[in-house]
């Protein structure tokens, strides 16, 4: 058979038409999912990596590690003397009660407390300073807290005259 006797006309050739198979359009997008999960693999080795180095010991790998040494004191803790001692004697004196370090240290705490009160630039009244202490000290009590004691108005005004006398004897009294 030739061309001429076929229906085809005369002047045209058949052309190759592109053949796009579907296995191929498939490759693409898992390729790409492909290289994102190495590239997301490598990533979390890497953020791994830096974790661990920022998080290790480095005490553990010193050359000498420190060493403390521990004593027996006879001297109770927190009436170290100094302005904190002579705010815990004054407490003494007024009969609060000492339940041990963490009542201490709220009580120092809540002396300075007093003093920043009274003292310039926004100083209160003493009285409204000794209703804060009241304030502050049931809210501890309200926590739960096993060291917080109920206060008396007259214990708040104790604490915060022992406060002036220890810590601030130039506030306005």
């Amino acid at each position: 058979m030739t061309i001429e006797d076929s229906d085809v006309p005369a002047g045209s050739a058949l052309r190759k038409q592109p053949v796009r198979s579907a296995r191929a359009s498939r490759l693409r997008p898992f390729g790409i999912i492909v290289i994102a999960a190495v590239v997301a693999v490598a990533a979390l080795a890497g953020l791994s990596a830096v974790a661990d180095y920022a998080l290790r010991d480095r005490t553990a790998s010193s050359p000498t590690p420190p060493t403390m040494t521990v004593t027996a004191s006879s001297k109770a803790l927190g009436g170290a003397g100094g302005a904190d001692g002579v705010f815990l004697a004054a407490l003494a004196g007024y009969n609060i009660p000492d339940h041990g370090e963490a009542a201490r240290q709220r009580f120092m705490e809540l002396g300075h407390h007093v003093c920043f009160s009274l003292l310039p630039p926004r100083a209160q009244s003493l009285d409204a300073t000794v209703d804060n202490v009241l304030v502050l000290e049931k809210q501890d009590v309200g926590k739960g807290d096993l060291w917080a004691q109920r206060f008396t108005y007259e214990d708040a005004q104790n604490l915060a005259q022992a406060a002036i006398k220890a810590y601030c004897p130039n506030a306005l009294k």
